[in-house]
């Protein structure tokens, strides 16, 4: 039984567990809602997440654009013509190469702090409180240090240190997949969380890093707030289908951030160094790229099977007992 406020979108009955075989004869409110309506946005029991990119795509493509030519692109583009095209001191080159890092990046940062310090309660976790930032802004303060730490360090000698230069964006993506990994791994053996992370309170069973990711980043840099985190850790709750496919994308990145942040630091500090600058900040940017597009092409299909899945249930959960008995002929 669905909740009365469609909003809402919270089951107060039994749940759907299962796909079985659809029955397009099966005549309930239920299948003619599903009927009239796009299946893809509403079905009782199942909570709406609300939130579509493609209404926010001129953020997304505009500050995404600006991150990815902050950490990527613009390290290189500056790096090979300065390096091989002038006389300035190697020193000077990454002074200016190291100027443009965490401008785009600590304005987005200063933002998202700002919301979650605001004094109405809009983007903060569950249950947080004001001045306790949410697990994403843990783990990216902790990445922004270091990687400001070594970009700092590895500029001051007269002689810049050229590969440990490049090794901040693979330790981030190290850091990342790690989480990843352990989470990924906690949540396999039913392990509860230590301390709150985000809106899992202390003691819940710890959800996949990606979950919380998900939830804090289109929350509070999305600006979907507080109502898109009880929506996505409902339809986690309820849905097996959603749980498996955060559970699997979380395995996925995790153990691609790791390769690929191992595997560049290895080449790193194995090939000369004007060709190890370009390998630590092109290579993640490349393996980004990759990722992103498999993991769009999976999440759609995946919630697709999802929503199918959930309405045959519901239609078959609606039947008339006698339609569900089979008849037996004497």
């Amino acid at each position: 039984m669905a909740s009365s406020e469609p909003e809402n979108g919270n089951a107060a009955g039994p749940v759907p567990t299962s796909c079985g075989p659809s029955d397009e004869t099966g005549s309930s409110s239920v299948s003619s809602t599903a009927a009239t309506k796009d299946p893809m946005e509403e079905l009782p029991g199942l909570p709406r997440l609300n939130y579509k990119l493609l209404d926010h795509k001129t953020k997304l493509f505009l500050v995404g654009g600006l991150l990815v030519l902050e950490g990527s692109i613009l390290p290189i583009v500056l790096f090979y013509p300065l390096w091989f095209d002038t006389n300035l001191r190697h020193g000077i080159i990454f002074a200016i190469i190291t100027s443009f890092f965490g401008i785009v990046s600590g304005l987005e940062f200063a933002h998202r702090s700002w919301r979650l310090i605001l004094k109405n309660d809009v983007y903060r976790p569950i249950d947080g409180k004001r001045w306790r930032f949410d697990f994403t802004h843990i783990t990216l303060s902790v990445g922004y240090t270091i990687m400001t730490g070594i970009l700092i360090g590895a500029s001051i000698p007269h002689e810049p240190l050229v590969r440990p230069l490049a090794m901040p964006l693979p330790l981030f993506f190290i850091q990342v997949g790690s989480l990843a990994l352990a989470t990924g791994w906690m949540e396999a053996n039913n392990m509860s969380t230590t301390c709150k992370v985000s809106s899992t309170p202390k003691g819940a069973p710890i959800p996949p890093v990606l979950l919380t990711f998900i939830e804090d980043v289109v929350a509070v840099d999305g600006g979907a707030g507080k109502t898109y985190r009880r929506r996505v850790l409902g339809r986690y709750k309820v849905s097996k289908r959603f749980r498996a496919l955060i559970k699997g994308l979380n395995w996925f990145w995790g153990v691609g951030c790791v390769l690929i942040g191992i595997g560049a630091l290895v080449v790193v500090w194995t090939v000369p160094q004007e060709i190890a600058y370009g390998i630590g900040w092109g290579a993640p940017l490349g393996f980004t790229t990759l990722w992103t597009f498999i993991t769009i092409l999976w999440a759609r299909r995946s919630l697709r099977v999802e929503k199918k899945c959930w309405a045959a249930e519901l239609r078959r959960q609606s039947r008339p007992e006698n339609e569900k008995l089979p008849v037996i002929k004497r």
